[in-house]
């Protein structure tokens, strides 16, 4: 079954979304709390089979009636904050630009080594004498190769 077809599936058995809040709410307008690994989940049974369904994947298709979307990225990194203005579609990479514990450098010695990913190639930007010197060049590098 596809997403979306999950979704319809969802709407018709009376799943609804607050796009305000970003809390989904089940058959018996009961919000759904069920967090796994993070993410708020549910299941919608049909003939006989459960369904899994992402509540951020809902949330976009509630509002947009879309799911020709590769991923939804939470842009604040909270897993379980479905509102509306919090989620954006993206591609793989595009997801791994908004993790925050990336720290983009290495020690090697006494000296500090920075580098960034982009289109599958490390890309070393410099050698550094602090951590914080390493830290500020992947900052900026950041922001010109990780642009959503």
């Amino acid at each position: 079954m596809t997403r979306e077809e999950k979704c319809l599936l969802a709407i018709e058995r009376g799943f609804t979304y607050n796009p305000e809040t970003g809390k989904i709410y089940g058959i018996h307008n009961k919000e759904i709390e069920r967090n796994i690994n993070g993410y708020i989940q549910f299941l919608v049974k049909h003939n006989e089979k459960l369904y899994k369904i992402y509540a951020h994947h809902f949330a976009w298709y509630w509002v947009y009636k879309n799911c020709n979307f590769e991923q939804i990225d939470h842009i604040n990194f909270v897993k379980n904050d479905n509102r509306i203005k919090n989620l954006r579609t993206v591609n793989n990479q595009q997801n791994h630009f908004n993790r925050p514990n990336v720290k983009g450098f290495t020690k090697c010695g006494k000296k500090y080594y920075s580098h960034i990913k982009f289109n599958g190639k490390s890309i070393h930007i410099g050698t550094y004498e602090t951590e914080q010197e390493a830290r500020d060049a992947y900052l900026k590098a950041k922001e010109k190769y990780h642009v959503i």
